[in-house]
């Protein structure tokens, strides 16, 4: 039985409220952070009119509609950097800080956090980002990698806004944003996720040998556009210290047993170019 509904339209946001008749967790569910992953508003627009709560409080956030409409990641800066107290002045009042303050309080609300996420590049795998204290959680969604510790290089994500509060709290990145394959798995992760916080009933499907990662290490480029030696597979593992790119002139390494994420060309200076991982055991 579904207690209650509740739908909200704000200024950049789309805000659905489903309960459950009994009492238990807030759970938030974005989708939306960045505009043109559309794939996580399709599953949003198809799951949420059928979807019955059974406990606690589930809240479905789009959350950036002006992006979404345009199609964009942004449209002033990245809104998954816009969830910190300390932004400059130049930045605090562009369209996708605003946004983060009208998501704040459902945040401040929540016991537990998904952020829906997809990739631009065709061979993106899935993953979860989360910090160790959400390991547990994190291990009910359907995937085979979880990183942590992106944070301490690039702070001001939903996922670190939970984090200084404690709170249980996990992005999903479900893979290429063309591939059809990539919806079923946010689908997978937002069922499993919403079934371990116990706001609806089922059975969670365990991904077995899972592998846990660090990050260690951030590249941004400092003095000149960062131009790739060649395509790297996201959580390719360096067999040997290999040249990764240029910015300008200066030659760029990484060590063997490095795990590369995210190696991208970059024209415009202080962007993240590539970041570097390691395999722990939590």
């Amino acid at each position: 039985m579904q207690l209650s509904l509740l739908e909200l339209k704000m200024s950049n946001i789309r805000v659905v409220v489903k309960e459950g008749i009994i009492s238990g967790k807030t759970a938030v569910v974005l989708a939306g952070v960045h505009g043109n992953e559309r794939l996580n508003v399709q599953l949003f627009d198809r799951i949420i009119p059928k979807i019955k709560i059974d406990k606690g409080k589930v809240i479905f956030i789009y959350a950036n509609l002006k992006a979404i409409q345009e199609n964009k990641r942004f449209i002033e800066f990245n809104l998954n950097r816009a969830f910190r107290n300390n932004l400059g002045d130049k930045d605090k009042e562009k369209l996708e800080a605003r946004t983060a303050r009208e998501i704040i309080p459902y945040l401040n609300e929540a016991d537990c956090l998904l952020d829906l996420h997809a990739s631009n590049s065709k061979d993106s795998k899935s993953f979860v980002i989360c910090q160790l204290h959400s390991f547990e959680f994190a291990k009910a969604i359907p995937c085979e990698l979880i990183t942590s510790n992106l944070e301490e290089f690039e702070p001001g994500s939903t996922v670190h806004w939970m984090n200084l509060q404690g709170k249980t709290a996990m992005g999903f990145e479900a893979g290429y944003l063309e591939d059809p394959e990539s919806e079923k798995r946010s689908e997978g992760a937002l069922m499993n996720f919403l079934i371990k916080a116990e706001s609806i009933k089922g059975k969670i499907g365990y991904t077995p040998d899972k592998k846990f990662l660090k990050i260690i290490f951030l590249y941004k480029n400092k003095e000149a556009p960062f131009i790739k030696s060649r395509e790297f597979a996201d959580f390719e593992k360096l067999k040997e210290k290999t040249l990764i790119g240029k910015e300008g002139n200066k030659e760029v390494y990484a060590e063997a047993g490095d795990i590369m994420l995210f190696v991208r060309d970059r024209d415009e200076l202080n962007e993240e170019c590539f970041l570097i991982a390691k395999e722990i055991t939590p």
